[in-house]
């Protein structure tokens, strides 16, 4: 009876922890996964200069790129046009780079997108978003127009400019893949009627973590004259919502993990009962009302820690599983649903710091819940219960 009991919670215990260790690693990955598709269609930081635009692009690239922490720094012209092809005509944000700027972005040199095509680095050519291109309708070679309202001098016209599509680029970026278009900075200067070169640098970093200490290095050495944004402040609501979801999981997951730890607190009151004759035959030859605290709140915690130990060995050996578990799949399914897919592709994260604290919520959930147990165990009054048993 004592050994089903002690196996019930540890099973429970077991269960619940390896559940909050998976959910928080797949939080994490989510975060990590969506936080790299976004960061990796521009930067980490970007730094814009004021409505006349950047005066010195080129030189504020390699002031940036000197900062301890930056792995690149790129200077572009942003602006909004439409784009049209056959009829079909929607909104894009237009983007221009130099060359030089261009052979930098890691959206060109394969490292942060999936890319059709050559860059477009020759007057009248084009880039254009995958989800956007769909829409248009088109595909590599052919030809798209942007669109553009000018005013000149108190006359306001749509003034048309013809580019051939030679690349189109997919990131997994919603807002990149559905609305961006990048050319040579000189045709969007003369699309935009721009005098200046660049409106903002972006900036990517070596290690995305260290992105606080980096923008007070930039704001430092940087004079006034400049505004400052990062990806996770241009996506204030996505991440936010992200971080909700993931503390309504970690609290449903954590409640779960309690109510394992409720099984040890009944099953205790069980066991208190069961051996109500043995602990007054104790109480009667000696043993004092805190030994037997000690002696419950002992047998609870053995359950409970090692269903504690077990659980964080099950929840991060399924995590160190989880590629292997991924490429034998895989190899079963050469296309598999998009839903498994995306499950398959997620990473899997968890820190030091949140194993510490899903240690520290079960152990003192434990504790608590073998105290009562212990203290009813103390409170029996050992000449009334061999009287009556």
């Amino acid at each position: 009876m004592a050994l089903l009991i002690a196996a019930i919670g540890f099973a429970g215990v077991t269960i619940g922890v390896a559940s909050l260790v998976l959910v928080v690693s797949f939080m994490n990955g989510a975060e990590a996964r969506l936080a790299g598709q976004i960061a990796s269609a521009d930067g980490h930081i970007f730094v814009s200069g004021s409505r006349l635009g950047i005066k010195h692009p080129a030189q504020l690239e390699r002031a940036l790129a000197k900062i301890d922490g930056v792995e690149a720094a790129t200077a572009s012209l942003n602006g909004v046009g439409l784009i049209g092809v056959n009829g079909r005509v929607f909104s894009a944000n237009l983007q221009g780079f130099t060359p030089s700027s261009m052979a930098k972005s890691p959206i060109f040199r394969g490292k942060a997108a999936m890319l059709i095509g050559t860059a477009p680095d020759r007057p009248g050519t084009l880039a254009l978003g995958s989800d956007l291109a769909t829409r248009l309708g088109v595909v590599v070679g052919e030809h798209a127009a942007i669109s553009t309202i000018r005013n000149d001098n108190g006359e306001i016209g749509l003034v048309n400019y013809d580019f051939i599509v030679s690349s189109i680029v997919r990131t997994d970026d919603l807002s990149f893949d559905g609305q961006r278009a990048i050319m040579p900075v000189d045709d969007l200067r003369r699309i935009l009627n721009s005098a200046t070169s660049a409106t903002k640098v972006s900036v990517r970093l070596k290690k995305p973590a260290e992105q606080n200490a980096v923008l007070g290095h930039i704001r430092h050495q940087l004079a006034a004259g400049y505004t400052f944004a990062t990806w996770q402040s241009m996506n204030t609501a996505l991440f936010s919502a992200l971080a909700q979801e993931k503390l309504a999981m970690t609290v449903i997951i954590s409640m779960v993990t309690l109510i394992a730890l409720s099984n040890i607190l009944s099953s205790m009151v069980m066991l208190v009962r069961y051996k109500s004759r043995e602990i007054a035959i104790l109480r009667t030859m000696g043993m004092s009302k805190k030994s037997v605290i000690k002696v419950f709140v002992g047998v609870g915690a053995i359950i409970g820690l090692a269903g504690e130990v077990a659980g964080l060995g099950v929840g991060l050996g399924l995590k160190a599983a989880k590629d292997p578990i991924a490429q034998a799949v895989r190899t079963q399914l050469s296309h598999p649903p998009m839903e498994l897919d995306v499950l398959l592709s997620l990473p899997l994260a968890i820190t030091g710091t949140e194993i510490a604290w899903i240690v520290a919520l079960v152990s003192g959930g434990v504790f608590l819940s073998t105290l009562y147990p212990a203290i009813r165990a103390s409170a029996i009054d050992p000449a009334t219960v061999l009287r009556y048993t």
